[in-house]
C-alpha cells in the first residue's frame, strides 16, 4: 500500500483524479477526505478573539486558574 496526495474540487459528486495517477483506473482504492476550509465556528472562541493586555498582572497564574 502506498499513499498519494493531491487537491481537487468536487463537481457533480465527483473528484477528478489527476492524469499522473492513471494507474489507479479500475482499481479499488481507499479515499480519505479532508475539508481544507475550516469554518470559524470550529475554532475555540478565544482563538479568534485574543485577549490584548498591556499589564500582565491581569492574567491569572496557573495556581489561580486551578484553584477555581
Amino acid at each position: 500500500m502506498y499513499a498519494i496526495e493531491f487537491e481537487a474540487d468536487v463537481h457533480n459528486h465527483s473528484i477528478q483524479i489527476p492524469d499522473e495517477y492513471h494507474e489507479l483506473e479500475s482499481k479499488h482504492i481507499k479515499v480519505f477526505i479532508v475539508d481544507v476550509s475550516i469554518p470559524k465556528k470550529q475554532l475555540p472562541d478565544g482563538f479568534l478573539n485574543p485577549v490584548i493586555t498591556i499589564d500582565y498582572s491581569e492574567i491569572p497564574t496557573r495556581e489561580e486558574i486551578y484553584d477555581r
